[in-house]
């Protein structure tokens, strides 16, 4: 049975905004939250409190890959719901008790984290909460891929806005009120984390039971394990800069990094990962369809037209709302922002390329790419770190991540062969970067008004690749009818 792409589209749509949602709910916290890191922390504490959540983000790694890239792969081999159950249950018991093992373990080396990584022994409280904090997550993250694969989008919007309130809510409690500083941003998390555990998975191991597979798990090992060193070699990607900063430069420089890196990797936290939620495992159920190969190509074009948009927007626009919200000592964070935008647009593409790799599960091509690309970046940190600070950093990641989607594009094209519109991908890229181009000849006087003219320059990218001859006839006729449906049109969603 062939595909519609407007069809399989508009599904993709629907659910993505609301994922969408779910997803902003949870990381537009520290956003919100800028204003009050930037008042009322230091880029020494801010820098404190990135290295941190940083280095847990690794120990999460080691601690939940395995299971949780497997889930997805795992539910959809069974169709029966008991088996599904199944699936379930087995991954919350195995993650559960290995989880506590392997946390409790490592709050014995809170004291030597704390002194490498912050240059204090004294702050071994921080990482005892963190870890404390990361065992709760991992549970929640099995509970959240749940909700994902059954299509439950609205109580998971409804459940990341409740976080979304209560994480602000404590935070601005311990920070403003009780002035804990980096402590209160911590306990923040772990109080959050405690309450979401309670609230989204005692139902679902209710509806489960409490029973275990141990064949269910050992496959589910057996194809995840490989994902460890590949995602730990991500990791190294995304996090080691911080690291090498701290060595080489100061945590300040690490802090200001860490602030321009959270606004440049915004394209991926509020279009990829939303979108991710429902392509990921949608793709699984469509690929043997008539007519995969292109209608796969065309959802690419239409993600890199949308990323490529939100991404114009953060590099233009970053240095004016940095102006706004935060203290100047800040300010400078926005000079790195366009080249993370572009990094971060490309890194995205991985997602999409790498079809025939998990369709033929040979995840052991994802470790292949992941751990190299670890020893690149390491390498490009190493050199360009020490000379040119930030900067540096900033450039290694790019250089970093098209390695990374290069890399996936070509092992994962010999077993599965998407048909990607590359003439029109050239086009979305020229009118970003001509756009952005003309933004950096703006000045006025005025914040403001700058910020005005430039979001209205932004705005002028679908106009651009109309002039370009980008869309289709089909798809122009879409556009139009959604501007009129007084005239009887009807929409393309009805």
């Amino acid at each position: 049975m062939a595909i519609h792409v407007r069809d399989e589209s508009k599904l993709l749509a629907r659910h993505s905004v609301i994922y969408g949602i779910g997803t902003s709910a949870n990381k537009i916290v520290g956003f919100l939250l800028l204003p009050v890191y930037t008042q009322y922390l230091s880029t020494r504490e801010y820098g404190i409190k990135e290295l941190v959540g940083l280095s847990t983000d690794i120990i999460g790694v080691l601690l939940a890959t395995a299971i949780s890239s497997a889930f997805y792969r795992f539910y959809f081999d069974y169709t029966a719901e008991s088996d599904r159950m199944l699936v379930l249950s087995s991954s919350y018991i195995f993650l559960g008790i290995f989880g506590l093992f392997f946390v409790g373990l490592l709050s014995l080396g809170s004291p030597v984290m704390a002194r490498y990584i912050l240059d204090s022994s004294d702050l071994s409280t921080y990482f005892l909460i963190a870890l404390a904090s990361l065992w709760f997550q991992t549970i929640n993250t099995i509970g959240l891929n749940y909700l994902r694969v059954t299509l439950r989008s609205i109580q998971y919007v409804v459940l990341s806005i409740f976080r979304l309130v209560l994480a602000i809510g404590l935070n601005i409690y311990f920070i403003i009120f009780l002035r804990m500083g980096v402590l209160g941003i911590l306990i923040s998390t772990l109080i959050t984390s405690i309450v979401t555990t309670l609230v989204l998975n005692v139902p679902q191991l209710a509806k489960a039971g409490l029973r275990y597979s141990p064949s269910i798990v050992r496959d589910m090992l057996k194809f995840g394990l490989p994902m460890i060193p590949s995602q730990f070699g991500t990791l190294i990607v995304n996090l080691s800069d911080r690291f090498f900063l701290k060595g080489y430069c100061s945590i300040a420089e690490a802090g200001l990094y860490s602030l321009g890196y959270r606004f440049g990797i915004l394209p991926g936290t509020f279009i990829s990962e939303p979108f991710n939620q429902v392509w990921q495992p949608r793709r699984l159920e469509m690929y043997t369809q008539d007519n995969a190969e292109e209608v796969f190509g065309r959802i690419f074009t239409y993600f890199l037209l949308f990323i490529s948009f939100a991404a114009l927007g953060v590099a233009v626009l970053t240095r004016d709302i940095l102006v706004i919200i935060a203290d100047r000592e800040f300010w400078s964070a926005y000079k790195i922002v366009p080249v993370i935008a572009l990094a971060n647009v490309i890194f995205t593409f991985h997602y999409h390329f790498n079809m025939g790799i998990i369709i033929e599960k040979k995840t052991k091509y994802l470790a292949y790419i992941n751990v190299s690309n670890a020893a690149l970046v390491l390498l490009l940190n190493f050199l360009l770190i020490p000379r040119y600070g930030m900067y540096g950093a900033a450039y290694a990641t790019l250089i970093a991540y098209i390695y990374k989607a290069a890399s996936t594009y070509f092992f994962s094209n010999r077993f599965f062969k998407i048909h990607f519109e590359f003439v029109r991908m050239g086009k979305i890229f020229l009118a970003a970067a001509g756009i952005f181009v003309l933004s950096q000849q703006i000045e006025l006087g005025s914040v403001y008004a700058g910020l005005l003219v430039k979001t209205l320059l932004v705005l002028l990218f679908p106009a651009a690749l109309y002039l370009m001859s980008f869309f289709t006839p089909e798809e122009k006729s879409g556009i139009a009818s959604i501007f009129r449906p007084a005239q009887g049109v009807v929409k393309p969603w009805d």
